[in-house]
Formats: structure tokens, sequence, C-alpha cells
């Protein structure tokens, strides 16, 4: 038997390969390229998972989206997918989700996403975070009053501090430092000045618009520039103390005396531009401001980027030497009679009571003063930022839509006659007017419109970092996880049918109310009296800032009305913007209207041939072409059209001349169909009278007959005194009231062969005002 030994073992015949350090890098290339997707996917997932929990939590309705609205990527692609998703898949796949991904979503949907949702209080859930949408006056109450627990997201905020910390950009002990020393220059002084400003600057605009006509102007298709630029001189007057001048008008020893400066109209020493191109340019390029940084702006070979430096850089210079030269009055004890926000910083900047006092994160040690320098210009830049868009895009909308609602607009023009007469409105007393321009028409305009398109529409809060936080919705408590992102659908809550009263059914949209149309006189007390009144009526936080609606109209319930925020972080410039509205109003709708131009329909001369029934035709074309224009607004910063692609081009007509809108009756009624458009006059008192007997009646109602034919007098006639019963007891006019109070109740039998003989004589124009009419009832 044979035994074998183990012997040594065979060598390992494996071979291995080795890797060049180029193929090892590329390897790990591979896998970092696989992993780090993975990775991504994964944490999005987990991320995901943790935030439909939370939601869950909370017990409120959620809608789940795939992606965050407010990433980078989103913002730089979203309209591209979107498009692709609504053009290529069912609705069933995509509609009750993909309205939130646009960033305008709030605006597009306006009240509807909520009345879908059955829920004024819902969360959105994506794979980066969750966001609460609040169209609940009383929620929002509760947050705007609990500042702790639900703070502003001063994060969000950190791209307002372009030239120094602020107001804005500042919470807790630090914003109580910024908010005691801006709100001094907010007061009934400054806004009496305000109001003698804004009517010079709006006479100003109103000379630029007319060109010397005394009739009509020309086709305006600068009416959105023109509001900006008299925004932007009435807030430099308020804000610096500085009068910008339109052009032709002159700095007189008048201005001078009221403590107003002129800063030339030419860049002297080291400037490239005057102060008015600076303070436009940093505006228009606000964007890039906000973005970029400064070391990017002065070496970035683009021109985009040199012109924001250029207007950055002399902003801050002509912000500098106004600080200088206010230091130095306010230090030698010198006394100015103008307005000036700025002056105010110093004023407070050098109180001598400050300098023991304990100094914020990030405040510096400067000439004993609790705010620097930086902090006194930053608050003035973004002082300027907030009071100009809003104000400019305010004017410019309401205009719009006083063209587009005629009745509306001459019940603005009939208080404001009533208030002014024909008198000089350099003449015009503030402490006697104001209430007057906001307990009325005037004021109901104003917050009408603020009501519709809000400057802003959302206001972002977040819960507390530190701690969960509970709110109360519809009786029901819900608590709310730490951190979670809060806006307040403004444009939403401006809509929602609990708080607000209506007329009935939408001209605009067709639904149950009237929320989505113009409609100032539901701020009137006698219209709005069967909705209950709410407002507090306490003052707000230090300065004078107003209430957001006069005590003389409709006070809607707080948080409900929001176009000034509201609790401590409400607007500081609340009155003073409301002030220059209600001027700016009340001078250009006292002598004059504004209707909307046709010249894409009509010249002027085919106009003038045109009977009523073709001109609401082509009226209606133009009424619609607005509203749709209106419908493309985006937030940017504030609501507003995009300047220079899209606008609507209006007239200023001096009363009396108007074109169209003295046939055009829109007032509100709680019937189904609320939109009365003459088409013929059916009073045989009128049809009776000869046609120097009908031009002559039109000029003592103060209603211009301006060569128009006998059936178009009757028809203006028969409108105004329609609108007018009022006059059933003057001589002149009685048979008109008398005979159609017969006419009411005539028989059946006659009121039938009336009818016929209407038809008759109106069935030449009949098809064609009936299209007329029945647009302008869809669109007006």
């Amino acid at each position: 038997m044979l035994i074998q030994v183990p012997g040594p073992a065979p060598p390992d015949q494996t071979e291995y390969t080795v890797l060049s350090p180029n193929a090892a890098m590329a390897s790990l290339l591979v896998i970092v390229l696989v992993a780090l997707p993975l990775y991504w996917v994964f944490a999005k997932l987990t991320r995901f998972r943790r935030n439909l929990k939370d939601a869950k939590s909370t017990g409120l309705p959620y809608v789940i989206i795939p992606v965050y609205p407010i990433s980078l990527f989103w913002i730089i692609s979203g309209k591209l997918w979107l498009k692709l998703i609504n053009e290529t898949w069912p609705d069933s796949w995509h509609k009750s989700w993909s309205k939130f991904l646009s960033p305008d979503w709030t605006w597009n949907e306006l009240y509807d996403a909520h009345r879908e949702m059955g829920s004024d209080v819902f969360l959105t859930v994506s794979p980066v975070k969750n966001t609460i949408w609040i169209a609940d006056a009383e929620v929002i109450h509760q947050m705007t009053t609990r500042q702790v627990a639900f703070p502003k997201p001063i994060k969000d905020y950190k791209v307002l501090d372009v030239y120094g910390r602020n107001v804005v950009t500042t919470e807790g002990p630090e914003w109580r430092m910024h908010r005691k020393a801006t709100a001094p220059g907010f007061n009934e002084k400054n806004n009496a000045l305000v109001f003698t400003e804004s009517i010079a600057q709006a006479q100003g605009m109103i000379r630029k618009w007319m060109d010397g006509s005394d009739k009509s102007s020309r086709t305006l298709d600068d009416i959105p520039a023109d509001s900006m630029r008299v925004a932007l001189h009435i807030i430099s007057a308020m804000g610096f103390g500085v009068r910008l001048l339109w052009p032709g008008d002159v700095f007189s020893k008048e201005d001078k005396d009221s403590g107003l400066i002129h800063m030339g109209d030419k860049p002297v020493g080291d400037h490239t531009m005057t102060f008015e191109k600076a303070l436009a340019s940093v505006l228009d390029d606000i964007f890039v401001l906000m973005l970029t940084p400064r070391w990017l702006l002065k070496t970035a070979p683009v021109k985009g980027a040199r012109g924001a430096w250029e207007s950055y850089k002399n902003w801050k210079l002509y912000m500098e030497e106004l600080l200088e030269k206010k230091l130095e009055a306010e230090l030698a004890g010198e006394k100015t009679l103008g307005m000036d926000i700025m002056g105010a910083l110093v004023k407070s900047a050098t109180d001598e009571g400050r300098s023991d006092q304990k100094k914020s994160p990030g405040q510096l040690e400067s000439n004993k003063r609790g705010l620097t320098d930086e902090n006194i210009i930053g608050n003035s830049f973004v002082m300027l930022l907030a009071g100009h868009e809003t104000t400019a895009n305010t004017i410019h909308f309401a205009l719009m839509e006083l063209a587009m609602n005629p009745s509306s607009q001459r019940n603005l023009q009939k208080e404001v006659h009533t208030l002014f007469g024909d008198s000089d409105p350099k003449t015009w007393d503030y402490a006697d007017s104001v209430n007057k321009l906001l307990g009325g028409m005037v004021g109901a305009t104003m917050n009408e419109m603020l009501r519709l398109m809000p400057p802003v529409t959302n206001i972002p809060k977040s819960v507390s970092a530190n701690q969960d936080q509970t709110i109360v919705v519809d009786g029901q408590k819900h608590t709310l996880p730490k951190g979670l992102y809060i806006n307040f659908n403004v444009v939403s809550a401006h809509r929602n049918p609990k708080y607000w009263p209506s007329k009935g059914v939408s001209k605009v949209s067709g639904k149950p109310d009237d929320l989505d149309d113009f409609v100032p006189e539901r701020w009137l007390k006698q219209d709005a009296a069967d909705h209950v009144e709410e407002d507090s009526e306490e003052e707000d936080f230090g300065g004078f800032t107003g209430k957001s609606s006069s005590s003389q109209l409709f006070r809607p319930a707080r948080g409900s009305f929001l176009p000034f925020s509201d609790g401590p972080r409400s607007c500081l410039g609340r009155r003073l913007a409301q002030v220059e509205l209600i001027a700016m109003l009340a001078v250009i709708f006292q002598k004059y209207s504004i209707e909307l131009a046709v010249d894409e329909w009509a010249s002027d001369e085919e106009v003038a041939k045109m009977s009523v029934p073709e001109k609401l035709e082509v009226y209606a074309k133009a009424v619609k072409k607005a509203k749709a224009v209106i419908r493309t607004a985006s937030s940017m910063i504030t609501l507003k059209l995009n300047f220079g692609q899209t606008y609507i081009p209006a007239r200023l007509v001096k009363k009396g001349e108007e074109r169209f809108i003295q046939y055009i009756d829109n007032r509100p009624s709680s019937a189904t169909t609320n939109t009365c458009v003459a088409t013929m006059s059916s009073s045989s008192f009128l049809q009776k009278m000869r046609k120097a007997q009908l031009e002559e009646l039109a000029t003592d109602l103060e209603l211009s007959p301006n060569g128009q034919k006998k059936a178009d007098l009757e028809i203006l006639i028969d409108s105004y005194l329609t609108r007018h019963p009022e006059l059933s007891t003057d001589a002149r006019v009685a048979s008109f009231y008398k005979r159609r109070s017969t006419t009411h109740e005539l028989s059946p039998v006659k009121k039938e062969q009336l009818s016929a003989d209407v038809e008759k004589i109106a069935k030449v124009t009949k098809r064609r005002a009936t299209k007329a009419a029945d647009e302008l009832t869809n669109s007006v």
C-alpha cells in the first residue's frame, strides 16, 4: 500500500490585472456618477416620506407635487416642463397637482384651488419641503399676532440687503431698533405734504399726456411707464426731499421754499447718471442687484451687469451725499419744512438718548448713533422699493379697470365734483379732504383695486424652528411641525366668499359670486350692509400707519384684506400710500375720463362716423383684449404686467368728450345679467324732440352733444336720465320719468304694441347692437 506524503503546493496560477492610474480614475468616476444620482434619489425619497408623514400629522388636506416650484432648477426650466405636461399628458394624469407647480399659481387660480380642495387651509408636499397655503382670515390673524411663533423667514429677504440691513430684512431686537428709527417719518404732517406733492405730480403727468390738447390725449401706450414715473417722483420727494420734474416743468422758488431740493438735469462730479436716472435704473436692475455679488457686477463682461453696477454705484453715491448734508443739517440744528424720510432716519440715529443702548448683532458704533450710515441708506432703499411699485401698479390698473367699468368711473367723478367742483387742486386742503376721499367712492376704488390685484400675491411666514405650533381651523386644533413654510394666499383671501359682500353672478368668470369683478361699490356701506364688519379699530405697532379701510367704508374681517400685510410687521407706509393714490385719482377724474383706445380696430375718422351700436361693438373688442392682457400679469416683486412687452392702450379725454363710455352702464346688480347697454331710446319724450332741443338738453345736463346724430343723442340722454332718478323733479325732464312710469302700467296688449313699434324702429341696428351688448355683458 502506497502512502503519498503531501508535498509543497503548486504555485498559484491566477493572473491579476493591474489598472493604470487613468483607468482607475475612470472606474472611480463611473462609480461616483452612478452613486450620486442614486444617493440623490434616495435622499429625496427619504425626505419626501418624512414630509408626507408631517403633512398627514397636521390633519389638514394636502396635495403631493413632484418638484418644489421655488427651486432654481424649476424657476429656470419650469415653464417648458409645464408646457410639455399640459400638451402631452391627459388631464386626468396631472390637473389635480400641476397647477401648483407654477410660481404664479395663486394669481392663475384665484380662489378656485381652495374651492376645489374644499378648504381655505391646505398643504403642498414635495421632496424638498412642505408649504401650507392659507386663505382663512381667522388663521392668518392668529399667525400675524403671534410673531415669535410664526416669524418671517428672514433668509428669504436677505436679497434686499442691497445697500445695507434694514427694517424688512431683520428680526428680533435688531428689527425693533430699525422699526423704532423708521416709524417717526410716517406721520400726518408728512402725509399732508405727500398729498400736496401727489397732486403736483399727477398734474404734471396729465400735462404730458394731453400734450397741449384741450379735448383728448393721443393714444397712450406709456401709462405703465408714466405710472412708474409719477410714483418715482413722489417717493423721491417724500423719501429724500428731492423734487423731480416732468418735461417742460421748472424748479420754482415755491419748490425751494417748501424745503425740496433739485439735483439738476445733468450728472455732476463723480456721477455718470442724473439722480432720476440712477433712481429709475436701480429699480429697473433690481433683480440683477439682488442676485449678483458686487465683485461680479464690477468685472462681468456683460452689458446688463455693467449697467446694473453703474446704477448701483451712482445711486449709492447720491445717497451718501444726501446723507452727509442731512447729518450736517441735523447736527447744526437746522429745521426743514419738507417731508423727508431719510432726514427722519438721521434725526432718529443722532438721538443722544440712544448712546447707551445695547447694540444688536451686526450693528456698528458710529458717532454714538443707533443706526449706521449703511443702515440709513439700506432703509431708504427698501422704502423706495416698497413704496414705488405698489403705488405705480395700483394707479395703472385702477385706470384700466375704470375704463372697462364706466359706471364706476362716473360714480367716482360725481363724488370728486361734489367735493371739489372745478377748484384748482393746488388749493385742496388735506385735513378737510382726506377722510372724505378715503371714506367715499375714491377710497372704495382704491380698496377694490388693492383687493382685486394685490401688490404682493403671497406673504411668507414660517413656523418657529424650535417648536411645533398649534392653530385653530374652523374650530378644530391642528399642530404644525416646526420649520414649516407658510404662505398667506393673498389673492384667495381677497376673493374668499366668507368675508366679502357680493352682488351676484360674476360677469368676468360666471362664478356664483362677483369677487373676480371690479366692483368698488361693494365697499360702500349701503351696498355692504348685509355683511358683517369685523376689522380691528386698533392702530398698528408704532408710527401712524392708518387702518386697512376707512371707518366710513366696509371693514373686512382682520386677515382677509392684506395689501399692506397685517400685524406687527405690516407696512409702515400704508397711510402714506393711500394718500398718494386718492390724491392722484381725484386729480385725474376731476376733469377727465379714461377710455380704452380702439386704434387696433378703427381709426379716429372711422369712429367719428360710427353709430352707437358700432361703437359698442368696437369697444367690446378693446375690453375683451384688455381683460386678457391683465390676466398675463405676473409677480416680479409685485404683481404687474411685463412692461415693454404688454400694455393696454388708452386715452385720457376731457369730461363730456368721451366717445364710448357714456353709452355703457355696468352698474352692479343682484340680477344674473347686470350689464345694461343702451342700443336705442324707447322714450317717446326724447324721440319727439328736435335735434336742436336734444343738443340743448344735453348741454344743460353737462353732456357733450359732440356732433352726434339725433338717435345717438336720444340714447345718450336716455342713459343719463335712467342713471339719475333724482332728476325726476326737474321740470325740463319730468315728462321723461312720468311717461316711463305710465309705460310700466300699460295693459299687456298696449305693451305688446309698444314693443312691436320699438322693434320696428330698431331692426336696422338690432343684430349688431345685440352682439355688441352680449360682448360687453361678458367682458365689461
